[in-house]
C-alpha cells in the first residue's frame, strides 16, 4: 500500500474520486536530495599496486565503489586491437586495447542513477598529531559516513591518459616503479593470455614510459608513488578528509 502511494506521489498528479466524477489534483514533485561524490583516480605502471590500493580504500570507506579499467579490455578477437607481428601477440598496454568509451559511459551512468553531485571545494583540515594508523582509518571512516560522502575509485594503467575522464577526478595518484622492480613483480603474475617472451621489454615497459611522460607533461595535480613510498593509504585518507 505504501509503495502504491509513493508511486502516485512521484507523478505530477493523481486522480481523486468525488461521487461518480474523477478530477485531478496537482501535486509537487518529490525530489530526492543529491549526495556528494568524491572521485579518486589511481593510475600507473603495471604491477605497481593500483588494485591493491583501490581495494583497501574500498574496505575502509563506506559508500565507496571501484571501477577497474581491467574490466573493459576488448575481446581478443576484436579487430581494434594492435597486433605486434614480431611477437605474434596483442599489445594490451595501450588505450586502444580497451573499450574506454563504455567505461566512461558506465561511470557517468552510475553517478546519474545514484543522483550524485561533485563534492565541493577542498578544505584544509589539520588532523591531530600522533594519531595512530588504526585511529586515522576509523576517524576517516566515521567522518565520511557522517557526511554521507560517496567515494568512487577508478583505477587502471592509463586512466589519466584518457582525456574524457580527467575532469571527473578530484584526486589523482600515479604509481611508478624502477625497471628492475617492475620486471621482478611482473614475472610473478599470470596473465590470460600469458605474456610471450619479450612482451615486457617490447610493450609493457615502453608503453608505460610513454604514458608516464604524457601525464607529467599534461597534468599538474598528480601525486606520485614509487616502490619506496610509505603510508600511501594514510596519505590518501588525509586527502579524502579534506573533502568530507
Amino acid at each position: 500500500m505504501i509503495i502504491k502511494i509513493l508511486n502516485r506521489l512521484l507523478t505530477d498528479k493523481f486522480y481523486k474520486k468525488s461521487g461518480s466524477v474523477l478530477f485531478t489534483v496537482k501535486l509537487p514533485y518529490l525530489k530526492m536530495s543529491q549526495k556528494n561524490i568524491l572521485i579518486i583516480g589511481i593510475c600507473g605502471v603495471t604491477c605497481g599496486g593500483k588494485t591493491t590500493l583501490a581495494t583497501e580504500l574500498n574496505h575502509i570507506l563506506p559508500s565507496s565503489k571501484i571501477f577497474s579499467q581491467d574490466d573493459y579490455y576488448l575481446d581478443v578477437s576484436d579487430c581494434r586491437h594492435t597486433f605486434i607481428p614480431e611477437l605474434n601477440h596483442i599489445n594490451f598496454d595501450v588505450l586502444t586495447s580497451l573499450d574506454m568509451e563504455r567505461m566512461h559511459q558506465d561511470i557517468l551512468k552510475f553517478i546519474s542513477n545514484n543522483n550524485l553531485k561533485p563534492v565541493g571545494t577542498k578544505k584544509k583540515i589539520n588532523l591531530i598529531n600522533g594519531t595512530g594508523i588504526k585511529d586515522l582509518r576509523k576517524y576517516v571512516h566515521d567522518r565520511v559516513k557522517k557526511s554521507e560522502l560517496n567515494v568512487l575509485i577508478i583505477e587502471g594503467f592509463s586512466i589519466l591518459n584518457y582525456k574524457p575522464l580527467l575532469n571527473l577526478f578530484n584526486l589523482k595518484y600515479y604509481f611508478t616503479l624502477s625497471l628492475e622492480e617492475c620486471k621482478k613483480r611482473r614475472d610473478t603474475r599470470v596473465y590470460e593470455p600469458p605474456d610471450c617472451p619479450g612482451y615486457f621489454e617490447k610493450c609493457a615497459w615502453p608503453e608505460h614510459l610513454k604514458q608516464l611522460d604524457e601525464v607529467k607533461m599534461t597534468i599538474t595535480d598528480v601525486t606520485y608513488f614509487t616502490e619506496h613510498s610509505r603510508d600511501i593509504v594514510e596519505q590518501i585518507l588525509v586527502d579524502i578528509v579534506n573533502y568530507s
